[in-house]
């Protein structure tokens, strides 16, 4: 699509801090996640284009919503300018929600290859594919920029579907907090907003 889109993945909590792994487990932000949010805030107050005609959706579980509620204070937007859309709520983990990563990663069933992963569903949960499915239908049907406040995991499938990633880059994107991402024409430009290093 020819209008940029904003995404912002939420600030740290402190599952991310340690490494597990959260899915549809409704985890809060910590302090430094709401320091993360409200330096996003300041940064996307500070671009022109936001200034008019952007439409702002966030996904539906409370670590996000917390860090839009600082981005929408920081741009004055009232509060129905923003959408709860489920359509961008993380990926289900299923049985590995709660558990650390690392664990997850050193598991037989977690496919070695990039591209194996992509299409790989943890039990009760969903793969990068079932992502990018949920996505696409949503995406074709945004008509104008937005600014989408999510996750890591459905991160990823929205910046793959909006650069046109193959499957084996969409896995291994990486998702920094802290950090918004500016899709358009293709491409994917990620800025700083904390200045510790995007």
């Amino acid at each position: 699509m020819a209008a940029p889109v904003y995404f912002v993945r939420h600030g740290e909590t402190d599952w991310n801090r340690q490494g597990l792994i959260q899915g549809w487990v409704n985890t809060s932000l910590n302090a430094t996640g709401h320091g993360q949010a409200k330096a996003i805030g300041r940064a996307l107050a500070a671009i022109d284009e936001l200034a008019g005609g952007f439409r702002f959706f966030v996904s539906p579980l409370t670590r996000t919503r917390q860090t839009m509620a600082h981005i929408a204070r920081a741009l004055e937007l009232d509060e129905a300018r923003v959408h709860v859309e489920p359509t961008v709520k993380e990926l289900g983990f299923g049985v590995w929600e709660g558990k650390p990563f690392w664990e997850l990663k050193a598991s037989p069933v977690y496919p070695a290859d990039a591209e194996s992963r992509y299409g790989w569903r943890p039990e009760g949960g969903e793969s990068y594919e079932d992502g990018s499915a949920r996505l696409a239908q949503w995406l074709a049907e945004l008509d104008g920029p937005a600014v989408v406040v999510a996750h890591g995991a459905i991160g990823r499938c929205l910046i793959g579907q909006l650069a046109g990633l193959p499957a084996s880059e969409i896995v291994g994107l990486r998702m920094p907090q802290g950090c918004y991402c500016r899709l358009a024409d293709g491409q994917a430009n990620w800025f700083d907003a904390t200045g510790d290093g995007a």
